[in-house]
C-alpha cells in the first residue's frame, strides 16, 4: 500500500535464520533501521541484474578480473582487449596478489552490449580464472 511519501509498504515472509543473519549484517553496517537496509539491498539487486537485459542502455560499473600471470602472452592479450574497448573503459588498476596471481580492476562507462562483449572476451582467455561485474546506478 502506498504511503503519504510515495513509499509502498511491503510484507515478505522469510525463514527466521535468514532474518536473524540479515539483522546482524545491517546493524554491523551501521544502518539505523531495517527498511533502509532492505531498500539498499533491493536497489543493489536491481542494479546488478538490470544491465544484463538492457542492450542499448548506458551503464557504469567495474569489472574485477582474476588471472594467473604465468600464462604466456596473457598480459599482452588482456591489454590488447582493453585497448579494443577504449570506448567503454575509463580506467584500470593492476594489483599483484601473489608471485603468479594478479587482479585487474577495470572501470567502465558505456553501452551494456559493449561491456558484455568485453567481459566475454576477457573470460575466454586461458589463464583468466574469474571475471565479475559490479553495476552502479548513477
Amino acid at each position: 500500500m502506498a504511503g503519504m511519501s510515495g513509499a509502498t509498504r511491503l510484507s515478505v515472509s522469510l525463514p527466521s535464520p535468514l532474518v536473524k543473519e540479515f539483522d546482524l549484517v545491517w546493524r554491523g553496517m551501521k544502518y539505523t533501521n531495517r527498511s533502509k537496509a532492505v531498500h539498499d539491498a533491493i536497489q543493489n539487486y536491481i542494479s546488478e541484474h538490470k544491465w544484463m537485459h538492457e542492450e542499448g542502455d548506458e551503464l557504469v560499473g567495474a569489472l574485477v578480473l582474476l588471472y594467473y600471470f604465468d600464462k604466456p602472452a596473457l598480459l599482452n592479450a588482456i591489454m590488447r582487449i582493453q585497448h579494443e574497448f577504449e570506448n567503454v573503459i575509463t580506467s584500470s588498476m593492476h594489483v599483484h596478489l601473489t608471485k603468479d596471481k594478479c587482479l585487474e580492476l577495470i572501470a567502465v562507462k558505456g553501452s551494456a552490449q559493449h561491456t558484455k562483449s568485453l567481459m566475454q572476451k576477457l573470460m575466454a582467455r586461458k589463464g583468466v580464472k574469474q571475471v565479475k561485474f559490479a553495476a552502479i546506478t548513477p
